[in-house]
């Protein structure tokens, strides 16, 4: 890679589910339109995921479902929260995200074609190069989704009626725990022993 600072892969989650419905959308005065994505042509909610090359994961969320990935990475703080940590330790890391999110010294991103124009030779094989590594999040999500069946059944995820917000955080938080006893699929892709150090009563403590 040509960075030697990246420690994880930032990506938004549409969690779908079915349209939003019931006294429980008066309380929150949650619309319609508020959950409704354009891109996936569906209701849902947002998140926001990351995963670590040794293949821990956090989520941030839930978010309206008409949220943009790069407005939710800055409601979670996602950039804001490195930055101090980089400055309490005295050094610089940086996550990676597609071409939605906005570019710093923390987070580095898929490249976007100018406007007008189109990348050059070499800025294509860097995308090319980048997008092996950032498939690591892509693969995350639908891990998750296949380990912890309930989160396919879309239309029985009632907003409003059900906390649909809790289903997805919970079934990463799982996913972890998997990850201690089983290892992960991220450590594996870039040839680490993945998080050998800690223990699930660590975890539970936190």
């Amino acid at each position: 890679a040509p960075f030697n600072n990246l420690i994880s892969f930032v990506d938004g989650h549409f969690d779908p589910s079915s349209r939003p419905g019931g006294d429980g959308c008066v309380h929150l005065n949650l619309k319609d339109y508020q959950t409704y994505n354009i891109l996936h042509k569906g209701h849902g909610l947002m998140f926001q995921g990351l995963v670590f090359v040794n293949g821990w994961a956090m989520v941030w969320g839930p978010f309206r479902g008409s949220e943009h990935d790069a407005k939710t990475c800055i409601k979670a703080g996602i950039i804001e929260d490195l930055k101090k940590i980089c400055d309490q330790l005295g050094v610089l890391y940086s996550h990676f995200a597609d071409s939605a999110y906005p570019v710093s010294r923390y987070m580095q991103a898929i490249l976007k074609n100018p406007v007008g124009g189109s990348l050059s030779a070499g800025e294509r094989r860097y995308n090319a190069l980048m997008a092996r590594f950032r498939v690591v999040i892509e693969n995350l999500f639908a891990e998750v989704e296949q380990q912890f069946a309930f989160l396919q059944h879309h239309q029985n995820k009632k907003l409003g009626r059900q906390d649909v917000g809790k289903m997805f955080p919970v079934a990463m938080f799982l996913f972890n725990v998997r990850t201690l006893y089983y290892g992960s699929q991220t450590a594996n892709y870039y040839g680490l022993d993945g998080i050998a150090d800690l223990s699930l009563h660590q975890v539970l403590q936190k």
